[in-house]
């Protein structure tokens, strides 16, 4: 009598307790709870267990975000623009209100695209208005540049609407799925995120990486038995971070 046949959910259900495995099984390829399921190159369709794959630890060279902390933690900036608030989860908020509680909320604008929750003013990065120029002493963007149809554009309205000794803070990223709001544009190595703001006149005083990741392409691309090797020898990340002040 033949064995019957284990699909990819019996298996998902059986090796749930154990994250120390990784399965090979004649199937598309998915990933579940650090589990990557593999088309098996066997005949028979034989299960092999081997060890899970998972990025390299990473620590950056620099802690952009701390750097940020211990700059506004000192300065105390009096007026703040943060950008990209809305909430597309209304039970996850999206902006650093709390990190200024000595701001008053008349100098704390949170600016979007679009109406929503934790939207005060509805605008476009790339065309800020003309008499916000100087107006604000830190600017705010996280997971907004990647958006962005122009981010050079930005990053030199950026400059202008900060006071001179003003500081900014970005969070983007290198590496990450296609993702709207409304659309998705670009990706950034962290020499391109402090180009960009180079170029617009502002001194960038870190810019790192941040949450190390895999890409697993198609076994055409890259062979399974080279891909732990070949994401060590080319990293990605999902973040990349910049901070720096307006001279």
């Amino acid at each position: 009598m033949s064995r019957p046949q284990r699909t990819v959910e019996t298996l998902c259900k059986q090796l749930s307790q154990d994250d120390d495995h990784l399965v090979r099984v004649y199937s598309h390829s998915v990933t579940r709870r650090g589990f990557m399921l593999w088309k098996s190159a066997r005949k028979e369709k034989q299960i092999v267990i081997q060890k899970p794959l998972r990025p390299d630890p990473f620590e950056p060279e620099t802690d952009v975000a701390g750097h940020f902390r211990r700059h506004i933690a000192t300065h105390r900036p009096k007026a703040v623009l943060e950008v990209g608030t809305r909430r597309t989860d209304p039970s996850r908020k999206t902006h650093r209100r709390d990190s200024f509680p000595w701001v008053p909320d008349a100098d704390y604008l949170r600016l979007d695209i679009r109406d929503g929750l934790d939207v005060d003013v509805i605008g476009d990065i790339h065309a800020l208005p003309s008499e916000w120029s100087g107006r604000f002493e830190c600017f705010i963007a996280d997971a907004v540049f990647e958006h962005l149809e122009r981010p050079w554009i930005a990053a030199k309205e950026v400059a202008r609407i900060l006071a001179p000794g003003g500081c900014f803070f970005i969070v983007t990223h290198q590496c990450y799925p296609l993702h709207g709001h409304p659309s998705d544009f670009f990706r950034f190595s962290k020499e391109a995120l402090r180009l960009i703001f180079e170029d617009a006149g502002l001194s960038v005083a870190s810019s790192d990486y941040g949450l190390r990741c895999m890409i697993v392409p198609p076994e055409s691309v890259v062979p399974p038995e080279i891909l732990e090797t070949w994401n060590r020898e080319y990293p990605s990340f999902a973040h990349v971070k910049a901070f720096g002040v307006k001279p």
